[in-house]
């Protein structure tokens, strides 16, 4: 009885530890903040020419290219497309947006509405867990953008 409970066990082990990631980084096309103007979510198409529908995204560290869908402008139904290369860090999840300079241009950049550290994930493997994981901070403030008088 105890040797089939240590292979059962053995079994077990060795089905969890299949389940490690090869992943470093997350990209999600939500948005996590509602409060910037002309800021619209984005889908993901593909990256580094991989194509699919899955939202979050989970990618290794690096250099990525990304392809980008926009919410359509009024009046359209297509999305527009774009394609951006993107930098990803180590145990980072990041939220992109696209953001446009008006609620009619079709033309926008791909910005970072947020990023955080991944819970649970080991910046460095073997490294113990005082290491601090760094979130970009080239992130631009929102700026003012001033609103016409009424007459």
């Amino acid at each position: 009885m105890n040797t089939v409970r240590w292979l059962t066990t053995g079994i077990a082990l060795t089905a969890l530890a299949g389940c490690a990631h090869n992943w470093d980084s997350v990209i999600d096309g939500r948005l996590y903040t509602h409060t910037n103007l002309h800021r619209y979510p984005v889908s993901i198409v593909a990256v580094d020419g991989e194509y699919s529908t899955i939202e979050p995204r989970r990618v290794s560290a690096g250099e990525h290219r990304l392809i980008v869908d926009a919410a359509p402008v009024a009046g359209f139904r297509l999305p527009d497309r774009k394609e951006f290369t993107f930098r990803t860090e180590k145990c980072v999840k990041y939220w992109l947006a696209a953001q446009r300079s008006s609620a009619y241009s079709h033309d926008f950049a791909l910005v970072i509405d947020h990023a955080e550290p991944v819970p649970g994930c080991q910046p460095t493997s073997g490294m113990p867990d005082k290491t601090v994981v760094v979130v970009p901070a080239d992130i631009e403030p929102p700026r003012a953008i001033p609103m016409p008088k009424r007459p």
